[in-house]
């Protein structure tokens, strides 16, 4: 035997016994959770409102934990993993729709990827002012999302874990303005075109000043959403080939289910007290001002619409009155969904100007 050998048996030898583990203690198997039963589910498999029954389901006016205890889990007395987290948002109301589960499924199984599933091929070349004013319209939607999605993924971290539902659906709608960005960007870039001109930005300002959760899903749900659709909803009248009417399509898709979470979210924020009622009229007065000051001002957009929309310009201007129109109905439509009926009434002289002539 070597000489190393035998010295490392030596010093194994007279090294101390470790001591042995301590038993199974097993305590933390009892946890006075609720156990419930196996679900049943069919077709759509096990979905998140499955999942979360009976107490899981469950989600209080007021979270009571600064950490991130899963709502449903049994919080250790004394332990240091009380320590708190980053969350400013305890309420429900400020954050709460019912639907957000429903959503959060639906935006998983509709979710669509721009690179392989929009038929680039079908694009052709176009006269030099069609390509143009195309473009300058993908410009804008695309700095729109960016503004919007931005914002909205900074406001991830101040929700509260005991409102998950919210905080996985939101992570679905900062997904979608992602690949809005993306696929809109990639279509002005695709066609011998360009980006266009950058809009004035004064909605964008407003989504960036948000002070309150709710008042920026005013801005980037309803007012910007409801807007968006109401244009993607055109995409057949816009669009000059099978992937400008695609992109449309899945954009306006997604959009829906953006408009069906802002909806919800308003009616639960206007049922939790009356004089939310008068803040929430203070936020789309302000919405208001800001898309009319960004549409009277955007000479860029307008002229692009008008072109992309008429043979000729008399034609463009009238289909843009009717694009107008339809924007206002959708909105408004939104706000009466949302519980809000009295708005027609209640619009800024701007906006009403803007809609009048645009």
């Amino acid at each position: 035997m070597s000489d190393t050998a035998t010295k490392k048996e030596d010093q194994q030898a007279q090294a101390p016994a470790l001591p042995e583990p301590p038993p199974l203690d097993m305590s933390w198997a009892k946890a006075p959770t609720e156990r419930p039963p196996k679900p049943d589910f069919g077709p759509e498999g096990f979905t998140l409102r499955m999942a979360d029954a009976a107490s899981y389901g469950f989600a209080p006016d007021h979270w009571p934990y600064q950490n991130d205890t899963p709502r449903g889990a049994w919080p250790v007395p004394g332990s240091r993993r009380g320590l708190a987290a980053p969350y400013t948002i305890y309420n429900k109301h400020e954050v709460w729709a019912e639907n957000a589960a429903d959503l959060y499924e639906l935006a998983i199984q509709q979710r669509w990827i721009p690179a392989t599933e929009i038929s680039w091929s079908s694009i052709e070349a176009l006269p030099e002012h069609i390509e143009a004013s195309l473009d300058q319209i993908y410009t804008q939607i695309s700095e729109q999302q960016y503004n919007s999605n931005q914002v909205l993924l900074g406001w991830l971290q101040e929700i509260s874990y005991g409102y998950h539902e919210i905080k996985l659906y939101l992570s679905t709608q900062i997904f979608d303005q992602a690949r809005h960005v993306e696929a809109f960007r990639k279509r002005a870039l695709f066609n011998g075109g360009g980006l266009g001109v950058q809009m004035p930005g004064f909605l964008n300002r407003a989504v960036y000043g948000a002070f309150k959760f709710t008042e920026l899903i005013i801005y980037v749900n309803i007012i910007r959403g409801s807007f968006t659709i109401a244009l993607a909803e055109w995409g057949e009248r816009i669009g000059r080939s099978q992937a400008d009417r695609q992109l449309f399509e899945y954009m306006a898709r997604d959009l829906r289910r953006h408009l069906a979470y802002g909806t919800e979210h308003l009616k639960f924020y206007l049922r939790h007290d009356t004089d939310n009622h008068y803040q929430v009229h203070a936020w789309l007065n302000r919405a208001e001002l800001m898309m009319a000051a960004d549409l009277q001002r955007d000479t860029a957009l307008r002229e692009a619409t008008i072109l992309a929309l008429g043979d000729t310009v008399l034609e463009g201007k009238a289909r843009l009155k009717e694009l107008r129109q339809a924007q206002r109905d959708r909105y408004l439509q939104t706000l009466a969904e949302a519980s809000i009926y009295d708005r027609a009434e209640k619009l800024i002289p701007s906006m009403i100007e803007m809609f009048e002539n645009p």
